[in-house]
């Protein structure tokens, strides 16, 4: 995509968030790539004055991997009440993020495993998934990718910092929402160990100005999503690993 269709791309999923758009993007202004839906979230940040805290990251069946920008203004923390309005579809993901502690700066060579755990701390987390568009579902994935891959906000749970010793493709989550579990799953994450796309993560970005410290990264779900609703209390759990909450204000 050219700079002018990035941007007007930008302009309306920035507007929309004030009020969902009516349908898709306009064909002209519709992401094709992975890169022209991160070109298009970047110049959305832009546009609203906000800052990088982190991404999240998945691999898309045709696109490969992708990543998205997840907002400053957009991550809470455990316990938070957070008001409903702000992210109203409301769909809950259970999962397990990563705080990187030291930088891991550009560099030709690749950032092997241990390289990447070494400078990591996991915690418990969940994603809110939230939509600019209309219709979620009928909006084909790689533009909901411009759409920030449909973040809405992001709530991180306390450390957790003997993660190494945990096989985290065997995880128990559970998605408790008012005190009665909604979902649960054993396992279940997409990549099978939950770390491996924060090792994508860092070689996608050591030619793209690397990581700095501080900076966080998500990895997908382990239950898939469980939609609630303003008002509720909403409690993910890995056990014997950590849980994290949240109040959604009405």
């Amino acid at each position: 995509m050219d700079h002018d269709a990035v941007t007007r791309a930008a302009a309306l999923l920035a507007a929309a968030r004030s009020g969902p758009l009516a349908g898709r993007l306009p064909e002209d202004l519709r992401p094709k790539t992975a890169a022209d839906a991160y070109a298009i979230q970047s110049a959305t940040v832009a546009r609203l004055g906000e800052e990088i805290a982190g991404w999240k990251v998945a691999t898309m069946p045709g696109f490969g991997f992708c990543k998205a920008i997840l907002m400053r203004s957009r991550v809470f923390r455990g316990g938070d009440a957070i008001p409903a309005r702000l992210m109203p579809m409301l769909g809950i993901e259970a999962e397990i993020a990563f705080r990187f502690d030291r930088p891991l700066p550009p560099r030709a060579a690749a950032y092997a495993r241990e390289e990447v755990a070494a400078a990591v701390t996991a915690f418990p987390a969940i994603e809110v998934i939230d939509t600019r568009f209309s219709d979620y579902e009928a909006t084909p994935a790689i533009e909901r990718a411009a759409d920030f891959m449909s973040n809405g906000g992001f709530v991180i749970g306390p450390d957790r910092a003997d993660w190494r010793s945990f096989d985290l493709a065997k995880l128990e989550a559970s998605v408790i929402v008012n005190g009665k579990v909604a979902a649960r799953q054993v396992g279940g994450h997409a990549a099978g160990d939950a770390f491996l796309p924060a090792i994508d993560l860092a070689n996608d970005l050591r030619s793209a100005g690397g990581i700095e410290a501080g900076m966080v990264v998500t990895t997908g779900t382990f239950t898939g999503i469980t939609l609630v609703k303003p008002g509720d209390r909403v409690e993910v759990a890995f056990i014997g690993f950590g849980s994290v909450t949240v109040q959604f204000a009405a």
